[in-house]
């Protein structure tokens, strides 16, 4: 190699010099160039293209073969190359013999060893279809020349391997298939493959703009911003083509850019992966993945280890705050559901939730939790006033919090009484938008620091008001629809309601890959590979739940079946205990009863009341200590206060019971336990769980009391009539 204190550009040079001077540097075919420079003019005519394609033999053919193949899915056979062009375009028709000459101008190249041409393969493919769906998307007049950018844009990494094969092993063995290690390990040796590859095509003679993508698809974001079109969907396509992305980074970049929502962005990927699929095959490129080897936890990294069992634990309380969105039977439903789960998810004190009224242009309040403003008191924010920061933060569609705008400059009126009214000291606006569509606001209010750990949870905050605000507005196609109902139009707007509860299983399946890539980062034989999968079984259940919201016109039930609690009760035990593992010395103890009969019961109420039961329990105990749970079926005798609960004469029970090891509760605080924004944990907390918890256990026909003292710990006993109460609707 040479030496590495010298110029940049010169050692790149020098690269390229050598690899020019080759004999085994990569050409396209004469006829390839020929039709490559005949589709840049508009003058050419379509005879005069396929006078040229049809001069080879092995290419006419090809194209003929792909044209034919079940990805264009013709009901009759094209058998001439000019009635390929009519019916496909010039542009396509380029594309396809790019396509088919590029794989085999590289079908000898030796793809075993840290080089894969089969992931690399995948890889352009992919990126040539994102990038084609993209510019169909941005309205790009010319998404074929997006596609042929797209397969070209890693051509460099070919030629490097070609020619330094040792060099550029080591590198490739270095980076483990992430781009950044790639990017510096290629620096160090002199030059990259995007300037490789950029070279090259212009040494083709191609487009200059495709050129360009292959320049610069792996530039920072923020000079991505002045590019050409074609570049900034080439960079995107990249990004999106790449390894699966756990903090979605990259489906950030891609909104920025260009404006596309999360769930647009995922459809786009399912999409072009089956796409992949048919174009590799009726090209004939063997595209069979090697899946990356999940790199091994580190044990001894207990930060590492805390971090990931700390996602483990968001995911599965996000599971549980989506259900309630989900099992939610009207507005008022939906709103309170959406502030007890940003209150369960997040451990919010103060909230203020405000739906966007478009009539008049408001922000309209419509629930709060433990704020200080009057019972009764309406508030409403104008629309108007962009320089309050709930406006700006609906209007931008991103999450402001008061500590920016203080180092910015000074807080408005509107802002510092919103500081007030939610008792803290600084708040965070939440934007509820929905396919563009404005639909409303969170304004949290917390201390300081708070505030700031909030902002760091900004992916789980935004997929969660994503969530809140899709329900919103299927709320509002339900109200719609029984409106269209009264006119007749009935089916119509079924159709609607069903786009958009297809639309909520976008970021459902986006959770779903998330859990997949920590399976991967945990490995095969790891311990919370279990709760992965219960978690998994339960997103699996909410989709359900969606699908079912598509007939709208019927009547909500609760879904009562047999549940195994003892089964449930192991099955969050695990989940908990082991996202506990690495911060806390919580020991968990079972006591269940191996003679429990089934429970008839809404499984997925009970799940919330026990997750927020656990939770408590453990924090609780900061420093640690024993939490008991205990299974029991009672007989009559026993259950004479179940008496006076409606539905409540059933001859048997399950009990459940709760206990932790700490501080206990005073007197005062326990007799009005169950009571909305009672809290002996300060600063932080609403109290509203324990509210959650009593309202769900009455409405499943049970009790629930709660043994306390101080100094000696805290227990909550949950009974349950055996055979559940009747159905209500």
């Amino acid at each position: 190699m040479e030496n590495t204190r010298s110029n940049p550009d010169d050692r790149a040079g020098q690269f390229l010099s050598r690899i020019a001077a080759s004999r085994v540097l990569p050409s396209l075919p004469q006829v390839l160039l020929k039709l490559i420079e005949a589709c840049r003019s508009e003058e050419t005519t379509i005879k005069e293209i396929a006078r040229i394609i049809d001069s080879d033999s092995a290419l006419s053919g090809r194209i003929l073969s792909i044209v034919n193949s079940p990805f264009y899915r013709r009901a009759e056979k094209i058998a001439r190359v000019d009635d390929a062009l009519l019916h496909l375009g010039r542009d396509a028709v380029r594309s396809i013999a790019v396509s088919a000459s590029i794989h085999q101008v590289f079908s000898r190249v030796n793809g075993r060893g840290p080089f894969n041409m089969k992931l690399y393969w995948r890889h352009a493919l992919l990126c040539a279809v994102l990038a084609r769906r993209l510019a169909e998307k941005t309205s790009f007049k010319a998404p074929e020349l997006c596609f042929l950018s797209g397969i070209l844009h890693d051509v460099g990494r070919v030629v490097l391997w070609v020619h330094f094969p040792e060099e550029y092993g080591k590198v490739l063995a270095a980076a483990g298939g992430r781009s950044e290690p790639l990017l510096e390990g290629e620096s160090r040796m002199g030059i990259t493959h995007a300037e490789v590859g950029s070279w090259l095509l212009a040494r083709w003679g191609l487009d200059a703009f495709t050129a360009d993508a292959a320049r610069y698809h792996h530039e920072p974001l923020e000079r991505i911003h002045g590019a050409f079109p074609l570049i900034k969907i080439v960079y995107a396509a990249n990004l999106l083509a790449g390894m699966p992305d756990p903090d979605f980074s990259r489906h950030k970049a891609v909104r920025e850019l260009f404006g596309i929502g999360f769930t647009d962005i995922t459809e786009m990927l399912t999409a072009a992966q089956e796409e992949v699929r048919e174009l590799a095959e009726s090209l004939g490129i063997s595209i069979d993945p090697v899946e990356p080897q999940p790199q091994p936890l580190d044990e001894r990294d207990e930060e590492k280890q805390a971090a990931l069992n700390g996602r483990v634990r968001d995911v599965a309380l996000l599971q549980a705050a989506l259900q309630g969105l989900m099992e939610a039977v009207d507005r008022e439903a939906i709103q309170r559901a959406a502030r007890q789960g940003l209150e369960i998810l997040f451990g919010t004190p103060a909230v203020l939730l405000f739906i966007h009224d478009r009539d008049r242009e408001l922000l309209v309040l419509q629930g709060t939790v433990g704020s200080r403003l009057p019972p009764g008191q309406e508030l409403t924010i104008p629309m108007g006033r962009n320089d309050s920061l709930p406006v700006q933060a609906l209007n931008r569609r991103a999450i402001l919090g008061t500590l920016e705008r203080r180092e910015q400059g000074a807080l408005t009126i509107m802002d510092e009484m919103l500081i007030r009214l939610l008792g803290g000291e600084e708040i965070l606006c939440l934007p509820l938008v929905s396919q563009k569509e404005k639909v409303g606001l969170f304004v949290i209010g917390a201390d300081r620091a708070a505030v700031k750990a909030l902002a760091a949870e900004s992916r789980l905050l935004t997929l969660y008001g994503d969530q809140v605000a899709l329900a919103l507005r299927l709320d509002q196609m339900r109200m719609a629809q029984t409106r269209l109902y009264q006119a007749g139009r009935l089916a119509a707007s079924s159709a609607l309601a069903r786009k958009v509860a297809h639309e909520v299983n976008n970021p459902l399946s986006i959770i779903k890959n998330y859990l997949k890539i920590l399976g991967m980062k945990l490995g095969a034989d790891h311990a919370a590979q279990e709760e992965l999968r219960i978690v998994n079984e339960e997103i699996d259940r909410v989709a359900l739940i969606v699908r079912q919201l598509t007939d709208l016109t019927a009547e909500k039930e609760r879904v009562r079946q047999a549940v195994d609690v003892n089964g449930l009760i192991r099955d969050l035990a695990v989940i908990i205990d082991k996202s506990f593992s690495a911060t806390s010395r919580i020991r968990f103890h079972l006591d269940l009863d191996p003679a429990l009969p089934g429970l008839v019961t809404d499984r997925n109420g009970l799940k919330q009341v026990l997750i927020n039961l656990l939770k408590n329990a453990i924090e609780a105990m900061p420093r640690g200590g024993n939490l008991f749970v205990r299974t029991r079926c009672l007989v009559s005798k026993d259950l004479e206060e179940m008496a006076g609960q409606p539905n409540g004469k059933a001859e048997q029970a399950v009990e459940i019971s709760v206990r932790d090891e700490g501080p206990g509760l005073p007197e005062a605080v326990r007799q009005r336990l169950f009571e909305p924004y009672v809290t002996t944990k300060g600063e932080g907390h609403s109290g509203l769980g324990l509210s959650v918890v009593h309202s769900i256990v009455r409405d499943l026909g049970g009790t629930i009391r709660c043994d306390s003292a101080e100094g000696r710990g805290t227990v909550f006993v949950m009974r349950f009539p055996l055979n559940g109460p009747a159905k209500t609707t």
